[in-house]
């Protein structure tokens, strides 16, 4: 499987975007980005990522962006090699893409419980589900760039990810050029997994070998804004209400089986859970 490289990706990312929006309005917080096209999006900042520099001093001013078009402004500004740039680029196409018709309501993470329960399991990024799971015995790892006690470090994570039979990963792997990587280094996956607030709803991931797709939605803008100006770092954190949580799947009933073949018994997507 060829994973288009970086600006190949983005690309394709943009070509289900909105052609005709312009940025209507954007905020940027300790943690996150707001974006306003149409609507609402938003976007982790990430900071320290290898390959990518951080905004130097007081050189972050954005607002020359405000008016200008979507499209080719978060194409733009996705090129650039700066972290706060990056995180506006793909907030703004996020908010270009239109919500999908067929979706699965819910956590990504919890369509995969009963499996990772038993079979080698890694998460691409910090999810705290991930770290309990691990606390209670089950066979999961957590690949870090930036790794907390307990996680493996990228560079020394090849025999875990050779390994694992379901891989979870977040949006990161996208803004910082790692997807292909996390493709290449997992030949034995069953089920890849991307979710979090930096994923876009575009189709185009599924040509990179991803069977889940989990998108966070900004539900109610004042609770999220709040939530993001007095620090607020973790979508799992957020206000009830602030967020919603959809997942995209190429082809549902695949998905269904790779699960029963991991032996994942119980009925982890109802018919009643399809939208």
């Amino acid at each position: 499987m060829e994973i288009p490289h970086y600006e190949m990706l983005i690309r394709e990312i943009a070509k289900a975007a909105a052609p005709d929006q312009v940025i209507e309005d954007l905020r940027i917080y300790t943690n996150w980005v707001l974006v306003k096209t149409g609507k609402w999006s938003l976007s982790t900042i990430f900071r320290g990522m290898p390959g990518l520099t951080d905004p130097a001093g007081m050189d972050s001013w954005m607002g020359d962006w405000l008016h200008k078009p979507g499209l080719e402004s978060s194409i733009e500004l996705l090129s650039s090699t700066e972290t706060l740039r990056r995180a506006v680029g793909m907030a703004c196409l996020k908010s270009l893409h239109p919500e999908p018709q067929t979706i699965i309501h819910g956590n990504a993470i919890d369509m995969v419980k009963n499996a990772a329960a038993h079979v080698p399991t890694c998460f691409v990024g910090y999810f705290k589900e991930g770290a309990e799971w691990r606390e209670m015995g089950w066979p999961v790892h957590i690949v870090e760039l930036f790794p907390r006690p307990g996680d493996i470090h990228w560079n020394d994570a090849d025999e875990v990810l050779s390994r694992a039979q379901i891989v979870l990963m977040s949006g990161l792997t996208i803004v910082n050029e790692t997807l292909q990587a996390v493709i290449r280094r997992t030949p034995d996956a069953k089920i890849r997994v991307m979710m979090g607030p930096t994923v876009p709803p575009s189709p185009a991931l599924f040509e990179c070998g991803l069977d889940l797709i989990g998108v966070t939605l900004v539900q109610n803008m004042e609770l999220m804004a709040r939530y993001a100006e007095l620090g607020g770092g973790s979508i799992s954190h957020s206000p009830l209400g602030a967020l919603e949580r959809i997942n995209m799947v190429k082809d549902i009933s695949a998905f269904k089986k790779k699960l029963l073949s991991l032996g994942a018994v119980n009925k982890e997507i109802g018919e009643s859970d399809v939208a």
